[in-house]
């Protein structure tokens, strides 16, 4: 692998880092610290006076919470899944072609030895 292949990488590794990072934790604090309407009258004005504008902005509407913190999550993970398929699928054996040769002909005598050794003591048993 290049230089710039690795900078590359880890540049992406380190942002995406930050963003997993980042994502748990306003996710937990909007979970810890959240006023449910079965508490307070006065719930939504209560979440953002309490927890702060974004974190309460948050709470109060879970549709941008969804596309903010979790759909970039769901994104990250779906693509780090497609990644880890396409690496594993590309990369290739580190065995030669003459050693996957040697290897299915030592199988294959293998197998062929031990299926006379199975016949002949089949004849042994008929013969008595």
């Amino acid at each position: 692998m290049d230089r710039k292949k690795k900078i590359t990488l880890a540049a992406i590794g380190a942002v995406k880092a930050a963003i997993i990072v980042f994502g748990l934790v306003v996710s937990i604090i909007v979970i810890a610290t959240y006023i449910s309407p079965e508490e307070s009258g006065d719930y939504l004005t209560q979440n953002v006076a309490e927890n702060g504008p974004f974190i309460g902005w948050l709470q109060n509407n879970p549709t941008p919470f969804f596309l903010l913190i979790v759909l970039p999550l769901l994104i990250i993970l779906a693509a780090d899944i497609v990644y880890l398929v396409y690496f594993a699928l590309k990369r290739e054996s580190k065995l030669s072609e003459k050693e996957r040769d040697a290897i299915a002909e030592k199988a294959k005598e293998e197998a062929r030895a031990e299926l006379l050794k199975e016949l002949g003591e089949e004849e042994k048993g008929q013969g008595k």
